[in-house]
């Protein structure tokens, strides 16, 4: 496309906040761009002009969003269907608008192309000199959702870094565009307690030298990252990254020097974290976005020789079974993509799959190691170990009562003994 097809193209397309969200109706199914990169000018347009809709679905995955959309004055306005959940959706829960999409985040391509919605809301640089806009900190289903939505809405933002890997659009897959220059939503990392500083240090123990991982993201995450400190020739393959990941390139951790695929480059699909993270990945050859169809695809990850993936929950029963989505009456997490990346690590030769969590909930009065987990994210079967701050349960190939002996050893002495008289009620 020439120079001023591609410019007349964009130029007649833009419009304005209000105008672009006119477009959506009442009963129209509409995905929100996920995590870090959902688009907060044109959220902000949509709940403005709440009153004219009604039942208007929509889809979020939910790391770091203020969700506007789920505040209680919305609730005769939105559904909200959502594939990842955080805190800030439980009024929404609790007003009985909120519901939980429980799909792995690499399954959501294949969803959108069987459930198309109405349309998306996503968030992009303005357009290089080829006319290709770029996705900025986050990749994650974009291009599905571009392909599958019947209208697509951009909003287009100076301030969005521009990032390696498959993040490019070219503007005629775009119906409408919105000029909106504002500082990406942040993620603060957080200065993890000390019973996580434990689970990192135990955690690392797990992980050799040359290793490719997985991480998750927050408090826990962070402390296991800081805990690397010290490894040599580590690469990184995981759905995202965040400033610790930044330290740990830094400081020569992480080179991604021994990974079979993908050498001397960090692969993530999206990023969370603060300004810090996201000028580090601006033009930046040694991190790839890449959408979820490669990072969370088990075929791919099996490449990787030593691939450890490290994810947390909510709760382990004392089977190994593992929870990482409800306690309680609402949903806190999400099935995300732990199970992607633990079937990945399974496959890897000298792979394997790290549950890690603290031992207890609630400030200390609830214990994270069940009889029974309330619900099951991950299966017992493919978890390698469980780590809480009192030591590490070796899972893999263990009879049931050797699992049991396991993550008994490793529950918080405050209820080792109640466990035990659960356990001992239903073998007797």
């Amino acid at each position: 496309m020439t120079l001023s097809n591609w410019l007349s193209e964009y130029t007649r397309r833009q419009l304005r906040a209000d105008e672009a969200v006119s477009v959506l109706q009442s009963h129209d199914r509409v995905f929100l761009a996920p995590f870090c990169n959902e688009p907060q000018t044109l959220v902000e347009e949509l709940v403005r002009q709440r009153d004219r809709f009604e039942e208007t679905v929509l889809y979020t995955l939910n790391i770091g969003s203020p969700c506007l959309y789920a505040e209680p004055e919305c609730q005769s306005h939105f559904i909200i269907h959502s594939f990842l959940h955080s805190a800030k959706l439980q009024k929404a829960h609790s007003h009985n608008f909120c519901e939980y999409l429980p799909v792995n985040l690499s399954q959501i391509p294949i969803w959108l192309e069987e459930n198309p919605v109405d349309a998306a809301l996503i968030q992009v640089t303005p357009p290089d000199e080829h006319g290709s806009c770029h996705l900025g900190i986050s990749v994650d289903i974009i291009h599905s959702l571009i392909k599958y939505a019947k209208v697509v809405i951009a909003q287009v933002n100076e301030m969005l870094p521009i990032t390696n890997g498959d993040g490019s659009v070219n503007v005629c897959e775009i119906d409408y565009f919105v000029l909106s220059n504002r500082p990406m939503v942040e993620v603060q990392s957080a200065e993890g307690r000390k019973e996580e500083t434990i689970i990192g240090k135990y955690v690392a123990e797990l992980i050799p030298n040359q290793a490719t991982i997985q991480v998750g993201v927050g408090r826990l995450a962070d402390s296991i990252l800081s805990s690397l400190e010290g490894k040599n020739h580590l690469g990184i393959h995981s759905g995202s990254i965040t400033d610790k990941v930044v330290d740990l390139i830094e400081s020569g951790v992480v080179t991604n020097a021994y990974k079979e695929i993908d050498q001397n480059e960090t692969i993530c699909t999206t990023l969370t974290g603060t300004k810090r993270l996201y000028d580090f990945a601006h033009h930046n050859e040694a991190i790839q976005l890449k959408g979820v169809e490669y990072t969370h695809n088990p075929a791919v990850i099996a490449q990787i020789s030593q691939f450890c993936s490290i994810n947390s929950a909510l709760e382990v029963d004392l089977l190994g079974n593992v929870n990482a989505e409800q306690v309680g009456k609402y949903p806190v997490g999400g099935v995300g993509g732990q199970m992607d990346f633990i079937i990945g690590s399974r496959l890897s030769k000298g792979g394997r799959s790290i549950i890690a969590l603290p031992s207890t909930a609630r400030g200390g009065t609830e214990s994270r190691i069940k009889l029974t987990a309330s619900s099951i994210t991950s299966a017992k079967s493919e978890i390698n170990f469980v780590v809480t701050e009192y030591g590490i349960a070796s899972l893999f190939g263990k009879t049931v009562k050797e699992r049991c002996t396991e993550l008994l050893a490793i529950v918080h002495p405050a209820f080792k003994e109640d466990l035990q008289w659960q356990l001992n009620q239903i073998v007797s």
